[in-house]
């Protein structure tokens, strides 16, 4: 007769590296709070040597940093688009035809890009606003649109801002890249089986009905079901961009 699963299943292959290290970190921490009711001393002394080993070669903390910059200048680069836009729909209201005209040319500019430009992946919003500002510049009729709505300086900014995201972005691709990976796939497969023998011992616990055993395995599920959300919206995303 197969044994009851106390504990979600979650597919640790799919979680990106600072995923995967916040993931068994948060775990860890679990252990380290029962250890006193349940003996996973063996389990928690492995899995700290794997994070400690995988902190030193993917420098966790330098990614953190980069990628709280990435995501700051990506919410910039978004705010300066969504004020240009308002902006260009505000004066298609306006009560001068050369200026509703010149508005509807920019508006129609933009919309020709789709609908959701602040929704699509960091590359491919890099391209299109990249292709806008070029196109807002390089061509007459555009150029002088934005100089009739006296709105040049914002092609400018919006330039600006979606290169510092740009520059930003490539440097935490560089510093992600010089992590070995031979190394980190090493890594991951034991921090993996460490966790997978640390589920099977806490879910004998359970059924031996071992004080703080269930405790434990319901902090497990909430995690497991917070991470397993995040795979199924980041499945999703990718099927509608395919």
């Amino acid at each position: 007769m197969k044994q009851k699963a106390f504990i979600f299943s979650v597919d640790l292959q799919l979680l990106h590296n600072l995923e995967f290290y916040s993931f068994v970190e948060n775990i860890l921490n679990s252990l380290n709070e029962v250890n006193q009711e349940l003996d996973f001393r063996k389990e928690t002394a492995q899995i700290r040597k794997g994070l400690a080993q995988f902190d030193m070669i993917f420098e966790k903390k330098k990614l953190i940093a980069y990628t709280q910059k990435v995501n700051e200048l990506d919410k910039k680069r978004c705010a300066s688009f969504t004020g240009l836009l308002q902006c260009v729909r505000g004066y298609t209201k306006h009560f001068k035809k050369d200026v509703r005209e010149a508005a509807q040319v920019i508006l129609e500019s933009i919309e020709s890009m789709g609908s959701k430009i602040v929704y699509l992946n960091y590359q491919v919003k890099s391209a299109t606003f990249s292709s806008l500002c070029s196109s807002w510049q390089d061509i007459p009729e555009f150029a002088e649109a934005f100089e009739t709505l006296a709105m040049s300086d914002w092609i400018k900014h919006l330039n600006e801002d979606n290169k510092a995201f740009e520059a930003a972005y490539l440097e935490r691709l560089s510093a992600q890249a010089s992590a070995p990976k031979a190394k980190l796939i090493d890594l991951r497969a034991e921090l993996i089986k460490q966790y997978r023998v640390s589920v099977k011992k806490l879910e004998a616990y359970c059924l031996l009905e071992k004080d703080g055993a269930m405790e434990l395995c319901n902090r497990f599920n909430k995690l497991i079901a917070a991470y397993n959300k995040e795979i199924v919206r980041r499945k999703n995303k990718l099927a509608k961009e395919s």
